[in-house]
């Protein structure tokens, strides 16, 4: 299974150093920084699996789209909330010193929240090809008799 790619978007570069640092740390993660927003958009062909903000960078922003589920760090509650709004898929918020496992778990819990839409996808498939099947059984149950009969 392939690292798991962070895109860690932390104006300071020492703060990103060592959030980044905790990261490899904690697990095999790719991680990639960069000091801005904007600079977020220009990763390229790089695609992170979930984004960690820093909630300082939203402050002027209305609303920003990353394409990627993202944490928003901030240094409380009340305002962690209010800046993940701002953003097009946010998944909640961390303390901005968040302890390595604490940054692990979250991790963790969205890939494993990401992953559930497609196993949901295909129970509904094998739901709809059970239906189809019982349909199809019961038709030639229904003509085997109508056989019987006449």
């Amino acid at each position: 299974m392939a690292a798991p790619k962070v895109l860690l978007i932390v104006a300071h570069p020492v703060i990103a150093s060592g959030i980044e640092t905790l990261l490899k740390l904690e697990g095999d993660y790719e991680v990639k920084r960069v000091p801005s927003i904007a600079d977020a958009a220009k990763t390229g062909e790089w695609r992170a699996d979930v984004a960690l903000v820093d909630g300082a960078l939203l402050s002027s922003y209305t609303e920003a789209t990353l394409g990627v589920p993202a944490y928003v760090l901030s240094g409380n509650e009340r305002d962690g909330r209010q800046l993940a709004r701002k953003l097009d898929d946010a998944r909640g918020w961390l303390r901005k010193d968040a302890t390595g496992p604490e940054l692990r778990a979250a991790i963790t819990s969205l890939k494993r929240s990401v992953a559930k839409p497609d196993a949901a996808g295909i129970g509904t498939l094998g739901i709809a090809i059970v239906v189809v099947l019982s349909l199809i059984v019961l038709a030639l149950v229904a003509y085997l008799i109508w056989l019987a009969v006449y």
